[in-house]
């Protein structure tokens, strides 16, 4: 039979309380104490069984607070981690609030891979929950940059690709670039993962295009076909440059129908499509009907 949680909660407020009122012949404070951690924590558990997402995250917070009182911070650490998934659905913001706060202990602990692992947490929750893109942005960055300090190169450009897709989205065009363009040439020298470059160039060549930066945009394609000399027989340049001069055109029809002989082989992604119909729409002419298939064809399933 499952345990009652107010039951337990009510037990362990009263051993809290007890460890506070003075002097005991059955034991000293710091004992009773590490016992009512242990029934908040029992207690817990018991709200996490019955789906109590936020009962659950509230009583884990009552064992952190005893355990940093007792000077167990790493057990603390743990209690904040257990509270931020059991408030995470809930309550997602207090759920933020209590990873934050063990994000500060593995920081100061100098353990910034653990650091990073719950900071691309954070930004996870701020992101799917919360909903605050540039706040996610940011908190992104920060696990990505922890991750490279803690040379996770792998793991670091993960995450900054996705700080350059949010970013790209938002048109946080410049912050998009640099991460796109630090991560192709992180890849440079890896066999394993040297040949996703040419999707990085194009998506900053994409963001170039939605910039409306011309001049850097060339500037961009010759440092790419400098980082990697066989990008220009590859169809990803083709399609920037072909882009690039529909554009400078104004032509629109040319615009899409380059695209659309692109999607044929390399089938496009939401992100492209979105971002393709972005730069689209600064042309001057009017929508093509092949651009409408581009449109059309965005059911493939891609969230």
């Amino acid at each position: 039979m499952a345990q009652d949680p107010r039951a337990l909660l009510a037990k362990a407020d009263k051993q809290a309380s007890s460890a506070r009122g003075g002097f005991s012949l059955f034991g000293g404070k710091q004992d009773k104490l590490e016992i009512a951690a242990d029934l908040y924590t029992q207690a817990a558990n018991a709200f996490r069984v019955q789906k109590l997402g936020r009962e659950a995250g509230q009583t884990l917070e009552k064992a952190a607070a005893i355990q940093q009182e007792i000077n167990e911070p790493d057990d603390a650490a743990n209690s904040f981690v257990e509270a931020y998934k059991a408030y995470r659905k809930d309550d997602p913001s207090s759920a933020a609030r209590v990873l934050e706060k063990a994000i500060q202990h593995y920081t100061l602990r100098g353990n910034f891979r653990r650091a990073a692992t719950h900071q691309q947490n954070l930004a996870e929750l701020l992101e799917l929950e919360i909903g605050d893109i540039p706040k996610a942005v940011a908190a992104y960055e920060i696990a990505g940059d922890w991750f490279q300090s803690d040379n996770a190169e792998a793991l670091a450009n993960k995450v900054f690709l996705k700080v350059a897709d949010l970013a790209a989205l938002e048109g946080m065009y410049p912050k998009a670039i640099e991460r796109y363009e630090g991560v192709a040439r992180s890849s440079a020298g890896n066999n394993l993962m040297k040949w996703s470059m040419k999707d990085y160039f194009l998506k900053a060549g994409i963001c170039h295009l939605a910039s409306r930066d011309k001049i850097a945009f060339k500037k961009a394609l010759d440092s790419y076909v400098e980082l990697d000399p066989s990008f220009p027989s590859m169809r990803e340049f083709q399609l920037l440059n072909d882009m690039l001069e529909a554009d400078d055109g104004g032509d629109a029809e040319a615009f899409a129908d380059k695209i659309f002989l692109y999607d044929q082989m390399s089938k496009l992604d939401k992100w492209k499509t979105t971002m393709l119909l972005r730069v689209k729409s600064s042309t001057t002419a009017p929508k093509p009907p092949l651009l409408g298939c581009i449109e059309e064809d965005d059911d493939d399933g891609l969230a």
